[in-house]
């Protein structure tokens, strides 16, 4: 049974607008420890609208409400379903099961192939808590995520964006995912490839390595490339992420910037800066896509959160008054919290929270708090199904590369922050988006740090 006073508790102190105060760390744990014994009180097929609002706190965070809830709104509640990952990712976390280990320094050792812990034995505290982010690190992703295009598009709170060059461009054809209001201060597009190379479940007759582990992939988890092609001002500008097998080796990260005609090498602090003026770093994409050992790590436990985590849509859409919520379905999920507290002085956050499901390893929800302990940042992820129809279409509609048959993989169909303290969120749905099989050669050309001087 619910705890009433709790629930009224709870349901009176987030009905309040968080810019009329103080959001805190202490904060956010008291929705958490309110979570932990709310009951729902709908079921599959409801559509919450304001009026039924209260009914639907207890399990969306408490910073994440005043996106998700005003006057207009239209939340369905849709049962996700099974959503564990591939056989062979299973098959591999069965088999390797207890023979990953925690070193002094936090580093994975001893990891083969599939999930690295089991998180039904974790327990508040920082043991877990690096556990807890092998484990997302290591989530079944097939051989990583290739997006056509990706919208980087700023929109401040107010106003309306109907007169935007995104809402006539390509004949409209951008339109019906921009609804709702907000003004469109400026919309970043380009391409976004990343590679598994390594602990690779699908390849085990490879030694569950890419190319077994030599020539390019060698001593490699994955690269990532993440180009720019429009505005005419920074098209051609890319990034390049190498992130090493070895965990306490530094990424290799560079950059090209067409003004300048060369490739340069970026520092561990430009990846937790703005990108390119939007609200996102390099940093934060899936939430987290760092490197863990930068990091101090803490298991906070279990709750149960209303995500986007089979979307009924082939693309984001996005609604409500300043155009950031979700037009969408929305699944009730038992997803893992843990706190990352980044061990850099320099480091722009003072902690952040992660919500990530405890069946497919995805995060649906992040937050981030400044260095006086005051939230910053508000994430909020959706995820597509590869074995829905859904997925023929972006085949079809943005030349998506084709993801295998029963790859059972959730995808990276949108990354949405909010700047509370600025007003401003950055969208950024992912289009013609993907987990295809590795093409070695593909993947040289597009990979390769030559390759960022060519552009895209």
């Amino acid at each position: 049974m619910k705890n009433p006073i709790r629930y009224a508790l709870l349901a009176a102190f987030a009905a309040q607008p968080l810019a009329a105060t103080a959001f805190t760390p202490d904060d956010y744990m008291a929705w958490f420890n309110a979570n932990q014994s709310a009951q729902p009180q709908f079921v599959d097929g409801d559509v919450i609208t304001y009026d039924k609002a209260d009914l639907i706190r207890p399990f969306t965070p408490a910073e994440y409400q005043d996106i998700q809830i005003f006057e207009g709104m239209e939340v369905k509640i849709k049962d996700a379903g099974d959503l564990s990952p591939a056989e062979v990712y299973q098959k591999a976390t069965e088999q390797f099961a207890g023979t990953a280990t925690i070193a002094a320094d936090g580093a994975l050792e001893n990891y083969t192939a599939g999930r690295p812990f089991d998180p039904a034995t974790f327990k508040p505290g920082k043991e877990d808590g690096q556990k807890m982010t092998w484990n997302f690190n290591f989530r079944w992703q097939l051989g990583g995520l290739s997006n056509r295009e990706v919208h980087w598009v700023w929109v401040r709170a107010g106003g309306e964006h109907s007169g935007h060059e995104i809402m006539s461009e390509g004949g409209g054809k951008y339109k019906p995912y921009y609804t709702g209001g907000g003004s469109f201060e400026r919309a970043l597009a380009g391409p976004y490839r990343r590679v598994m190379f390594s602990h690779r479940s699908d390849l085990p007759e490879k030694n569950y390595k890419v190319n077994n582990g030599e020539g390019f992939a060698k001593d490699t988890e994955f690269r990532e490339y993440t180009g720019f092609s429009s505005p005419f001002d920074i098209a051609g500008t890319a990034f390049l992420i190498l992130r090493y097998d070895n965990p306490r080796k530094t990424d290799d990260s560079w950059a090209y910037i067409p003004s300048l005609r060369r490739v340069r090498r970026i520092s561990v602090e430009v990846k937790s800066d703005s990108l390119l003026g939007t609200d996102h770093t390099l940093e934060d994409f899936y939430c987290f896509n760092g490197r863990p050992l930068e990091h101090e790590w803490e298991y906070v436990g279990t709750a149960r959160q209303l995500a986007v985590a089979r979307s009924r849509n082939s693309d984001a859409v996005y609604y409500g008054p300043n155009g950031w919520a979700m037009l969408d379905d929305w699944a009730l999920r038992q997803v893992d919290v843990m706190k990352q507290i980044p061990k850099r002085a320099s480091h722009p956050y003072s902690l952040k929270f992660l919500h990530i499901d405890r069946q497919s390893g995805e995060c649906y929800h992040a937050n981030a708090f400044d260095k006086a302990g005051q939230l910053w940042k508000v994430w909020q992820l959706s995820k597509a199904w590869s074995e829905d129809p859904q997925l023929q279409e972006q085949v079809t509609k943005w030349k998506a590369e084709v993801t295998p048959p029963g790859s059972r993989v959730s995808m990276f169909q949108s990354i949405n922050v909010i700047d509370l303290q600025n007003n401003r969120g950055t969208l950024v749905p992912c289009r013609g988006h993907s987990n295809p099989a590795t093409d070695l050669d593909l993947v040289k050309k597009i990979l390769d740090v030559n390759y960022l001087t060519e552009g895209r």
